[in-house]
Formats: structure tokens, sequence, C-alpha cells
């Protein structure tokens, strides 16, 4: 994929999130039911007796933080919350998080992440984004990156939204040859990897793009890197198999 292919999807969802933020938060602000699974991992990370020291790397709206303020109270949370979209990081602010020491960053990590905060962290999250990561390559260099701001035996957690493996989203893949009819720019499909495809929000007049990542690019992702599998499962939405966690240990 080259460059330019990668800045036109990513444009793609920089507009979704611009046009349709109010929409996209009223759609989204109960906790996933597979995060009650990480939850035991962080409160026995509470126990060192300092301060958490969490980044969610993409955390739209704020829920995933208020999910630590409802399953930790009592415990003390640092808690940086980045995310691209300013419009979404606004609704996050709002937010009542009692425990919370809260940052929220204003923040486009897809292309590098290298601006991500250093930290170190005792966790770190990434939930609901690497799908929307134009390209293997930045995908993999993004998990590594987010490993690299993690302490010695700290938490990695991941979320692959199994997207092209459920009959009723992959039925609702928009070809990319509708897409170009109507676009300025149309893409090269030549430029395209497999797996990216583009799925209609709401009543179509909306797209996101999204990339259908199978459990084998997760796995090479990660196999270099100085992590340790601690857990990994299905849970979530009606099927309870939307998402595929993974949660590493930092060696």
């Amino acid at each position: 994929m080259d460059p330019a292919t990668a800045d036109a999807l990513r444009a793609i969802n920089r507009r979704f999130y611009e046009e349709r933020a109010r929409e996209f938060s009223d759609s989204r602000n109960a906790p996933w039911p597979g995060w009650l699974r990480v939850a035991p991992h962080l409160r026995k990370l509470t126990e060192a007796g300092r301060p958490l020291s969490l980044l969610d790397a993409g955390c739209g709206n704020g829920r995933f933080a208020h999910f630590l303020a409802e399953q930790l109270p009592g415990r003390p949370i640092d808690y940086t919350g980045v995310d691209a979209s300013a419009a979404l990081l606004e609704i996050a602010g709002r937010r009542v998080l009692p425990g919370l020491s809260v940052h929220w960053l204003q923040l486009d990590f897809m292309e590098s992440g290298d601006a991500l905060p250093a930290g170190p962290f005792d966790c770190v999250t990434l939930f609901g984004v690497l799908h929307e990561v134009p390209g293997r390559t930045r995908r993999k260099a993004l998990i590594a990156q987010l490993a690299e701001r993690l302490r010695g035996d700290g938490l990695l957690a991941l979320a692959r939204w199994r997207v092209a493996e459920l009959p009723r989203l992959r039925e609702r893949f928009l070809p990319w040859s509708a897409f170009n009819e109507h676009c300025a720019l149309p893409l090269d499909p030549a430029q395209l990897e497999a797996g990216d495809h583009l799925l209609p929000w709401g009543e179509g007049r909306f797209v996101r793009y999204v990339h259908a990542i199978e459990r084998e690019e997760l796995s090479e992702a990660t196999r270099d890197l100085p992590l340790a599998p601690l857990d990994e499962y299905l849970e979530d939405g009606r099927e309870r198999q939307l998402n595929h966690y993974a949660i590493f240990r930092r060696l």
C-alpha cells in the first residue's frame, strides 16, 4: 500500500468521525462484556501500592475510562486517553470519573505512533482501533510502539474486530467500485490490501474504512516482541464472538 492510499483511507474515517461523532458516540455507551475479563488483570496491578498508569489508545468517547471507574472503585488510576477525534474527546471530557486522574490528548497515531506518550505505563489498551489502521506494516509497527510504552510486567490488551468472520457484517460490505463512482479522487484497487473493506453506517449515506484483520496477522505482529501471552478469548456482540481479545505481559 502506497502512502497516498493510506492517507485516503484515513481521510474516509476522519470525515466520518467529524460528521457523525455524536451519533456514533450515542450508539457506543455501554461497556464491552469482554472488558470484564480484562478487569481482574488490572485489579492485580493496582496492588503494587501506586496509582495504576494506563494508556487507552483510541479512547473515543471515554467509555473504557468509565468502565475503569466502575470496576476499580477506590483504586487510584492515572488514565491517559488518546484519540484523533476532537468531537469524541469533547464528549469524553464531560464524563464524571471518580478515582481517575484523567488526561485527554488529541493525537492521530494512525500514521505514526512515535508521538504517543512515552510512559512507561502499567497497561496499554487498543480496543476498536486496529481495524482502522491502513496497511499491515503500519499495524504491526503500532503494536510494537505500544508494547515499548509498557513497564516491565505491564499489560498490553488488544481487541481484534472479527468484522469479516460474521455474515451479518460481511454481507454489508460496499464494493470499492461503487465508492469510486462517487469519489472525487478514486482509489486504486491495486494499492488496497486483501481484507480492506468499506462498511456503510446507518442508512448507508456514510461509510467507514475497515480492515478485516486475521488471527494470523495478530500472531505475526506480536511474535517477536518481548511479550508473553496471558489470555485469549472471543466475546461481545449478540454471538459473543464479535471481538477476539489478546492480553500480553511485557517481559
